[in-house]
């Protein structure tokens, strides 16, 4: 992205085909143990836990095993990836597993986004409601055929009894954290909106006033578009709180991300110019025919910039920039001027059919007001506040991703430049214009996660109080020229 805000084509492309060299349905990673080594193997992971996810997951969790295990066989296959979500949040920390760094470093990422929203520190400063709740636990998933998944912390109560979530993503993933910043839809997004009680419902309730004062689309009437993001919403939200955590470098991570996970999903890895799904439908093998809950792909890259308008902490000429960037990225990947949508959405008492054939322009300036109504609305939820007031991108955050896409781009340390979400943005931003590079800025942002697994206050280690500062003894009058600790740019 240059400083007009445009997109460099040749690099976007020869990212893609960089991502498409991931397997992103393929297995990989450690299998669901059989039903006879299950409990020793979650109880193996355990003692590996901090204090709070053995009293307040895991040990539920081995409370429970015996009925999840009646639940899969009575179930059939169709369980089984709950249940190895459920219990691979677990025995995957035991001595042994096959994947523990890139765990930690996945752990430190939905650690450092969700405390992002759920600090206690800042709802108390923003005179928002606290929500007492622990990040999620996450997981690699042996086979990639369901792809990033959540459960979140109200789905895990119904199983388990306690309100902690759970993120999984295919172990295929795990040596690819620039994939993580278009997950923080996963990561940073389901697990918060659920933590907050109400305020799914609040935003489902009132995204029609998002809609009213702008025409409605032609193809479809104005009550059929405020169900249609309504039922949306969940997913929508989710983004929202992803690019407030990550900034709006999210939206082409997010693009580059989704024309290669399209691309191995329906051509199954075939090359071919990079391009975003342009209609929502339901699974063929559904019976009740229930519609796709995500936004249709091309509308997810206004629903951002709709969020990046309403970003006040960031500078107009930045905001300007990713606007343009966005509609850019926009105009390249669609492969048509219409939005086609199809399928049933889902109702308490009679499901509402949907078959629509709608203008593109049209449906994705619905997809930025719902996005800038997520990013400002006030809520009762949070007590009057709206999301911005707990977590936003500002100009800080910005200045910080630069700084780390400079680092990169001249082969420098990034570690300790930036927090999680700054690393993975200024990642994002340096591949999209050296995507060559992707190697070494993989190895450098695991550099950086590692540090943040270390420093975590969950999961780091306990550090002990000293009474004094321990100096290195020199001999006296001799002089020692200070050294730059590793990560540390000297100087």
């Amino acid at each position: 992205m240059n400083t007009s805000g445009s997109m460099n084509a040749d690099a976007f492309a020869r990212l893609y085909q960089r991502l498409l060299e991931i397997d992103f349905f393929g297995r990989a990673g450690e299998a669901l143990p059989p039903r006879s080594a299950l409990a020793r193997a979650v109880n193996d992971g355990a003692n590996m836990l901090p204090f709070e996810y053995l009293h307040g997951y895991a040990e539920p969790l081995e409370r429970n095993l015996g009925r999840l295990l009646y639940r899969a066989q009575a179930f059939g296959p169709p369980y089984l990836m709950p249940l190895e979500v459920l219990t691979g949040s677990v025995y995957q920390h035991r001595n042994g597993s096959s994947s523990p760094r890139p765990l930690n470093r996945f752990l430190a990422v939905i650690s450092d986004l969700y405390r992002s929203f759920l600090d206690k520190a800042k709802r108390k400063a923003a005179d928002v409601p606290i929500v007492q709740t622990v990040p999620p636990l996450a997981m690699f998933l042996h086979d990639g055929e369901p792809g990033p998944l959540t459960l979140p912390n109200d789905k895990v109560k119904e199983e388990i009894g306690v309100r902690i979530g759970a993120v999984a993503l295919p172990a295929t993933y795990a040596d690819h954290p620039l994939t993580w910043a278009a997950l923080a839809h996963e990561t940073g997004g389901h697990d918060v909106t659920h933590a907050d009680p109400g305020l799914l419902p609040e935003l489902e309730a009132k995204v029609a006033t998002a809609l009213a004062g702008m025409p409605t689309p032609r193809g479809i009437s104005r009550d059929l578009l405020a169900q249609l993001w309504a039922y949306w919403m969940d997913e929508a939200s989710a983004d929202v709180y992803g690019l407030l955590n990550i900034g709006p470098s999210m939206a082409a991570n997010l693009a580059v991300f989704f024309a290669a996970f399209g691309a191995q999903q329906e051509r199954r890895g075939r090359p071919h110019a990079p391009s975003l799904r342009m209609e929502s439908r339901f699974d063929p093998r559904d019976p009740m025919a229930v519609l796709d809950p995500h936004p249709t792909t091309i509308l997810r890259l206004h629903l951002l910039a709709g969020v990046v308008d309403t970003l006040t902490g960031l500078s107009q000429e930045s905001r300007d920039r990713y606007g343009h960037m966005i509609d850019d990225l926009a105009s390249k990947l669609a492969t048509g001027s219409y939005v086609t949508i199809t399928g049933n959405i889902p109702s308490p008492f009679n499901p509402t059919w949907i078959d629509v054939r709608v203008p593109l322009a049209e449906m994705q300036q619905t997809a930025r007001n719902a996005g800038g109504f997520i990013a400002t609305a006030r809520l009762a939820a949070l007590g009057g506040r709206s999301i911005q007031d707990i977590e936003t991108w500002d100009n800080s955050d910005e200045t910080r991703a630069i700084d780390v896409k400079n680092a990169v781009l001249a082969g420098r340390p990034i570690a300790n430049l930036g927090d999680d979400a700054q690393l993975l943005a200024g990642v994002t931003l340096a591949l999209l214009e050296r995507p060559e590079l992707y190697d070494a800025a993989t190895q450098a942002l695991n550099d950086g996660l590692d540090l943040s697994f270390r420093n975590d206050p969950i999961w780091g280690a306990p550090q002990p109080e000293a009474i004094s500062m321990i100096y290195d003894a020199y001999p006296p009058g001799e002089h020692h020229e200070r050294r730059a600790p590793e990560h540390e740019p000297a100087v």
